[in-house]
């Protein structure tokens, strides 16, 4: 553990402890005023985020926001660290919650910020319940969240794309939101490529794609959405 990871540890533990009472007023202000309490929520978040990208010395280049509609959108990204959600994070210029593995639930402070922003919770292993968090996200979407999804499940241990798991991009097509292809490269310098608990400078490219709404695509085009989407991905890596 180096000492850029024991003050991002120690603000962190700051942040979430110090932050309960406003998490606690939100959750009471998303009852009449669901859009605020997320503005809020956002706003806090990525002020908390963009302090842990100082600290760890990042710089983030940004290329192709020109491409995201003034609407609701599903970003689907490539996953190769821990800091991809949080780079993205770091660059949005709109509320932005996004799918993530249930055992984040369990994590005091982190969970009730994620749930603030409109974060879902998958199980994997159930079927029913993902379904159930598939129209969650449905319903996020519809009603103007912008969310967040890697295809992929799991971060790559060899910053290769892996296979799209089937049904990633359902809430897109069953909201009919935008599809927003999204490639991040550089993010395991943070962490990912270092031994032990060490967190270092980097440098962290992001580059959005341009936007498709699959119903909108030939009927015969459709089913190979996941497909359209992982070129996508692709092309804008090998640009980088």
């Amino acid at each position: 553990m180096n000492f850029r990871a024991i003050r991002v540890i120690l603000y962190l533990i700051y942040y979430f402890s110090s932050t309960a009472p406003l998490r606690r007023r939100l959750r009471a202000l998303e009852q009449k005023d669901p859009k605020k309490a997320q503005e809020i929520a956002f706003a806090s978040v990525q002020k908390a985020i963009n302090h842990v990208i100082r600290i760890c010395g990042v710089d983030v280049t940004v290329e192709g926001k020109e491409n995201i509609p003034d609407e609701a959108v599903l970003f689907v990204g490539n996953h190769t660290s821990y800091f991809d959600i949080v780079t993205l994070l770091h660059v949005s210029d709109r509320p932005l919650g996004f799918v993530a593995k249930k055992e984040l639930r369990s994590i005091p402070g982190l969970s009730g910020w994620m749930e603030r922003i409109h974060c879902l919770f998958l199980d994997r292993n159930d079927l029913k319940q993902g379904f159930a968090t598939i129209m969650e996200g449905v319903e996020s979407l519809k009603s103007g969240y912008s969310m967040c999804v890697y295809p992929e499940g799991t971060r790559s241990k060899t910053g290769e794309l892996g296979e799209f798991h089937a049904g990633s991009l359902k809430m897109a097509q069953r909201s009919k939101a935008p599809v927003v292809p999204v490639a991040v490269s550089g993010t395991r310098d943070i962490y990912e490529n270092n031994k032990g608990f060490v967190l270092t400078p980097a440098h962290v490219k992001i580059s959005f794609g341009s936007p498709f709404v699959i119903t909108d695509l030939p009927k015969e085009e459709r089913k190979f959405a996941s497909d359209k989407t992982k070129q996508a991905i692709a092309d804008l890596l090998d640009q980088m």
